[in-house]
């Protein structure tokens, strides 16, 4: 599951000695997961497998691959969204395997580029718009490091880490696809890579898992790979792919091929020896270098095999005053003291093998016992690093255990209100034996309270859920942190009540999904506090294919077990397949109970919550909403019973479907239910009315029956969460004078209740890497208005 929390850190200084860890007890490992195989969802002429590179001073390399041999090795590209005012030509190649064809792979070199500066960038003259961040020229400058990646649902855990925090290059020691002469999974490599490899430079050096020699058919080792993935080396003077050097920001980093000739006599010897030679301390004070087979290990995996390697080179990296040495292969995280020829010496480099990234192998568990005096760290658990170098003196580096294999605890752990002083707390194991249970309490591991609560599963085709927890804790003060744990071990997480009086802060994002739209938009809500979040439906956007539920649930969890979501149903999470399974909101009844029973609704559907004199109400955009039907009685008599605008003066409804748009998609789908329950809401006086569905922005005056009303709700679409559909780009015109501001772009919505009386709502354009208030207004409820406040607007609902 998910640990970001756990880590394990310690500061590389010149001038002082580094931390001493004893061997570490033991944990309960999980077992291998399987393979994720990710579909070309895209056109024949889209670019697909898009990822990043550098190379040479101020350029980087785009390569990306298409189906349709007619498109151009282009990128245009430029420090606007849209506007490409450069454009460069490269190079494209393909290859066979057996019977298989791979499609046309192009390499593009652009630039000169500036430095830590963001770049908008489309491939082959049309498809989606991609951009990256160049890394920066002076310190700080932060690496993430993980080897043996693979492409299994740990692996997927693994990017969705490195993913929750930035960095400025990612380093791979080798074993990437795992595709071992299958080459359709090198394809689906490349698109399970993009969202993070199209955004931010990846160097790779090969391993064992790249070779793919296969006698009499195939004699050409390294095929695939260096097809796929072409890294700088022409630019670095070396004369294979398998080996090179670049510089970033002061760290000189070479990558070493541990498959080809390393002897004194080979190319590779005589290259390293140049290169090194070549670096100018001054003005690059780091020294890293990368390969697969580790020199120094105690893990009985592998054991000896990088032995005549290091006999070969360690000198040269030792004389050239090499800083650290990553390396992968072993399935395992080690730490080592600085060393050289098998001794501690203090001017040796650090050697760490990181080869924990995922890979469908599992995990080597065999360390040897007692442990070496020279191994500062080991463990076995999939993870990834992270090496920041803070300037020309000091660096500071973290492994980070997955621990999504607490899956056995607790994962896709979030929160939700439950009625007055409670939470419920939601959370999946893969063990059926695990309890439903929840420990809490106001300090880290200090649990005084213990809570029971209910669990349930559920099929769909040839899937089967974990069992899913429910537990109701409380009750609980207000505006207070607590700590807890689900299922009795595992991870700690944290979360923190909302207030119970003015101020609150809700951030709001409707149409969620899981592109790498997604995690900027959730990367932009963590950057300022909020006390609930809203999600006017569509979540997931798995479509009836149920392994994108769970991922959805681990890609949120790190905001969602911290703060509590209230989410409605959209079209997306109704699943019913006519001739297969007919019971629609299967798997978002299972996974996301919502505080129905404590509302008096029949229904997971639609429900109302109070919190810090809000009530808020949410409502089914795919249920029955008419006048016979029952979510329109329960929300008249929740409108009529629950509400006591003293107590609880503002009043929100969120759907998925919206009243109100000027965008001509799904155009008018929400009229049916406007003219049903549109008077219900305007009697009651709601104040602001949230909906999702339309991919873009849009706030609306005051209306009421398709009228300015000054007593009529605020409307407001927010469908713009990252979902992997894009954007409605096309609105009407002239724009309608009840529209106040209308955008097509990603983003979220945070709306401030300072005090019975005002308001704040501002809209947040992603802007990919910083977001940019676009819209804001600041506003009173009309129920403060004497206009709106008189018999003739309250009415009888």
């Amino acid at each position: 599951m998910k640990l970001f929390g756990l880590f394990l850190s310690f500061t590389l200084l010149f001038l002082c000695p580094f931390i001493s860890q004893a061997d570490v007890p033991e944990l309960s490992r999980q077992p291998p997961r399987p393979i994720v195989f990710v579909h070309n969802d895209r056109s024949k002429s889209d670019p697909q497998q898009v990822h990043i590179s550098l190379v040479g001073k101020d350029h980087m390399r785009v390569t990306f691959i298409t189906e349709d041999n007619k498109v151009e090795s282009v990128v245009e590209y430029g420090k606007q969204p849209g506007k490409y005012d450069g454009k460069a030509t490269g190079e494209c190649t393909s290859y066979k395997y057996f019977f298989y064809k791979s499609g046309k792979i192009h390499h593009v070199k652009i630039g000169p580029l500036q430095s830590n500066t963001t770049y908008y960038y489309r491939c082959g003259g049309n498809g989606p718009e991609f951009s990256f961040k160049t890394p920066p020229s002076t310190f700080p400058v932060e690496f993430a490091i993980v080897g043996d990646l693979g492409q299994t649902e740990w692996t997927a855990a693994t990017l969705s880490h490195i993913n929750s925090q930035d960095y400025d290059v990612f380093l791979l020691p080798g074993d990437l696809s795992y595709a071992d002469t299958h080459q359709p999974l090198w394809d689906s490599f490349g698109r399970l890579v993009e969202p993070l490899a199209s955004k931010r430079p990846w160097m790779v050096t090969e391993g064992n898992h790249e070779i793919e020699f296969f006698p009499i058919i195939e004699h050409t080792t390294f095929k695939s790979y260096n097809a796929r993935w072409l890294m700088p080396h022409t630019e670095s003077f070396s004369t294979s792919n398998l080996y090179y050097s670049f510089d970033v920001a002061g760290v000189h980093t070479v990558m070493l091929g541990s498959y080809t000739d390393f002897d004194c006599e080979s190319d590779q010897y005589q290259w390293l020896q140049a290169d090194l030679a070549k670096v100018d301390r001054k003005t690059t004070p780091w020294v890293v270098v990368l390969l697969h087979a580790p020199w120094y290990n105690t893990n009985e995996a592998h054991e000896g095999e990088g032995e005549s390697m290091r006999e070969a080179m360690e000198s040269l990296l030792f004389n050239a005053r090499v800083d650290v040495v990553f390396s992968g292969h072993v399935h395992a995280y080690e730490r080592f003291k600085r060393v050289y020829n098998n001794k501690a010496d203090p001017c040796g480099p650090i050697h760490i093998t990181i080869g924990d990234g995922g890979n469908r192998e599992g995990l080597a568990l065999s360390f040897k016992k007692p442990p070496s005096p020279l191994s500062e760290f080991r463990e076995s658990s999939f993870g990834h690093g992270r090496l920041k170098v803070m300037d020309g003196k000091r660096a500071h580096w973290s492994w980070h255990r997955n621990n999504d294999s607490n899956s056995l605890l607790a994962d896709e752990v979030h929160i939700s209100l439950a009625g007055k002083d409670h939470m419920r707390v939601t959370y999946t194991t893969d063990d059926l034996n695990v309890a439903s249970m929840v420990e809490y309490g106001k300090h880290p591991k200090k649990y005084d309270k213990k809570t029971a609560g209910e669990s349930t599963s559920y099929t769909y085709f040839f899937y089967n859920s974990g069992k899913i927890h429910h537990v109701k804790i409380g009750p609980l003060k207000p505006n207070t942190k607590y700590y807890y744990r689900c299922g009795g071990h595992g991870d700690e997480f944290s979360f923190k009540t909302p207030p119970s009086k003015f101020p609150i802060e809700f951030a709001v994002a409707g149409d969620l999904g899981q592109t790498d739209w997604t995690v900027r938009t959730l990367d932009q809500i963590r950057k300022r506090d909020f006390d609930v979040f809203l999600l006017p439906g569509d979540l997931s956007y798995a479509d009836t294919h149920q392994p994108l539920w769970d991922s959805f649930g681990r890609l949120l969890e790190t905001l969602a077990s911290t703060r509590p979501w209230m989410v409605t149903e959209g079209n997306h999470e109704i699943e019913s397949f006519q001739t297969n399974d007919h019971i629609s909101f299967k798997s978002y009844n299972a996974r996301w109970l919502m505080p129905h029973a404590e509302s008096l609704s029949h229904s997971n559907l639609y429900y109302s919550f109070d919190v810090a004199g809000v009530h808020t109400v949410m409502l089914g955009s795919y249920t029955p909403y008419e006048s016979h039907s029952d979510q329109y009685h329960w929300l008249q008599a929740d409108l009529r019973k629950e509400v006591d605008r003293k107590k609880t003066p503002w009043l929100v409804v969120v759907m998925h479907t919206p009243w109100y748009s000027t965008n001509k998609a799904h155009y008018g789908e929400g009229e049916k239910m406007r003219s049903a329950l549109e008077s219900l809401l305007y009697r009651a006086q709601v104040d602001v009315v949230f909906a999702g569905h339309v991919h873009t922005y849009e706030r609306f005056k005051p209306i009421y029956n398709k009228k300015a009303d000054p007593c009529g709700p605020m409307y407001i679409t927010i469908g713009d969460g990252g979902n992997r559909e894009g954007l409605a780009l096309r609105f009407k015109k002239p724009q309608s004078p009840l529209s106040e501001f209308r955008e097509s772009s990603f983003g979220h919505g945070r709306l401030r209740i300072i005090d019975h009386k005002r308001a704040h709502w501002s809209w947040h354009r992603n802007n990919d890497e910083m977001s940019s208030i676009a819209d804001e207004v600041s506003f009173e409820s009309p129920r403060t208005s004497s206009h709106c406040h008189s018999n003739r607007y309250r009415g009888e609902i």
